[in-house]
């Protein structure tokens, strides 16, 4: 019987896991969700065609807002797709492929750590929030960060570290997760040494990555122009403080906010924004996630191990103060829920979790791409169709809610950890 019912459950396993990914790639080849969401590979596909035109060098590379780990990421899809003589659609289907097998990793890991219903309900919401991720490489950074974690757990430091770095060479918000490692082996005096190990590795693909890009023709200044080309962006209208600041504006004047083009995102005209000035959002959420690390140190419980309800509770407090909130941002967290540890009487809490977080992904896909084009033109330049800003603002509210609400059972009843 028990062999009977293993059997099954892989089979209804692959089942949805292919009906799942088939459906996300259906969608990604459909003008409707396409249209929007190639921007970001049509920029990938730039860079690459950009190294292989200048001969196969960076050299000259100008407004490159890529880091140095990721713009080595996006020669992947290139070398499947041919790099002496590249296509963009070649190269499209590569990066669709490279990014299914990145997600179809997370769904195996999901698998092998979490039960079958979780697996589920992971699938489920991988559906709701569409095809967006295929065409990001968000998932490789989520994927790279809970491998670290589980370097950590096996107590294996120094690769733990590294796929921390690695990470971070990707995209800046794994910084945020640094400090909880850190503090985790700090609080256990027989691990402290091994703090050293753990930084040393989680400088070296920063440094190797940093190091790669050079000799490949570009210079320091190209680097660092990536890296401030984030602090220029705008409060952008996705962004919780983007939603509140129209939402205020709307409800007295009876129009939205003027729109501020560039930087790769459409963001708010504010004069609150100009009288803060833009510094003020790109720190803003040092705060809360500082208060929440003091939080951590004054418990100490939450120190004696890595939980994985930290790490989800302090992306959504990040997301929630931070000025930028694009749709493949909420991958963050999605990538971390289905790690969750329930505890009996937590399972009521979970599925309340669910239904926030199900609900989030099925807005985020509706309002981009979707209604992405009626959202920027109608709403925003005509002051029409005020229920897609409607639809943006409870998807943001959502998200506070959902915040506040896994407060109780991830770190007061820990029911969920």
């Amino acid at each position: 019987m028990d062999l009977a019912f293993k059997k099954s459950y892989k089979i209804l396993f692959f089942i949805f896991t292919f009906l799942v990914f088939a459906v996300l790639y259906c969608q990604a080849t459909n003008p409707s969700w396409k249209s929007h969401l190639e921007i970001d590979t049509w920029v990938w596909y730039q860079r690459i065609d950009f190294f292989r035109t200048h001969g196969k060098s960076f050299a000259g590379l100008e407004g490159n807002e890529i880091l140095p780990a990721t713009l080595l990421f996006l020669f992947i899809p290139a070398v499947f797709s041919g790099l002496s003589k590249i296509d963009y659609g070649l190269y499209l289907k590569s990066a669709l492929g490279l990014n299914l097998l990145i997600l179809l990793f997370h769904v195996l890991l999901c698998k092998k750590q979490a039960n079958f219903v979780k697996t589920l309900f992971f699938l489920l919401v991988l559906l709701l929030i569409g095809p967006i991720m295929l065409f990001r490489f968000d998932a490789a950074v989520t994927l790279l960060v809970l491998l670290s974690i589980w370097f950590f757990k096996k107590k294996n430091f120094a690769l733990s570290g590294f796929s921390l770095g690695w990470a971070f060479a990707m995209k800046i918000f794994p910084i945020i997760f640094l400090p909880y490692f850190l503090l985790v082996l700090w609080f256990k005096p027989k691990n402290r040494l091994q703090i050293i190990p753990f930084l040393a590795f989680f400088t070296i693909p920063i440094i190797l990555s940093a190091l790669v890009f050079l000799s490949l023709g570009s210079t320091l200044e190209q680097i660092t122009e990536a890296l401030n080309f984030h602090s220029l962006k705008y409060v952008s209208i996705e962004s919780i403080p983007g939603s509140l600041l129209t939402a205020v504006y709307l409800f007295f004047n009876k129009k939205p906010l003027p729109l501020l083009g560039g930087y790769g995102l459409w963001g708010v005209k504010s004069k609150f924004v100009d009288t803060l000035g833009l510094q003020f959002f790109n720190y803003l959420w040092i705060l809360p996630v500082g208060i929440f690390y003091l939080f951590l140190i004054f418990k100490r419980v939450f120190l004696k191990k890595l939980y994985l309800g930290v790490f989800f509770w302090t992306i959504l407090l990040f997301l929630v103060f931070s000025k930028n909130l694009h749709p493949q941002y909420i991958f963050w967290f999605i990538a971390f829920f289905p790690f969750l540890k329930i505890k009996t009487k937590g399972w009521v809490d979970y599925l309340a979790m669910f239904f926030l977080l199900s609900t989030i992904a099925l807005l985020n896909q509706n309002i981009y791409p979707r209604l992405y084009t009626a959202f920027i033109e109608n709403f925003y330049y005509r002051g029409q169709q005020h229920e897609i800003f409607y639809l943006q603002l409870l998807r943001n509210l959502s998200i506070v809610l959902f915040l506040i609400y896994s407060f109780r059972p991830i770190l007061l009843k820990k029911t969920i950890e």
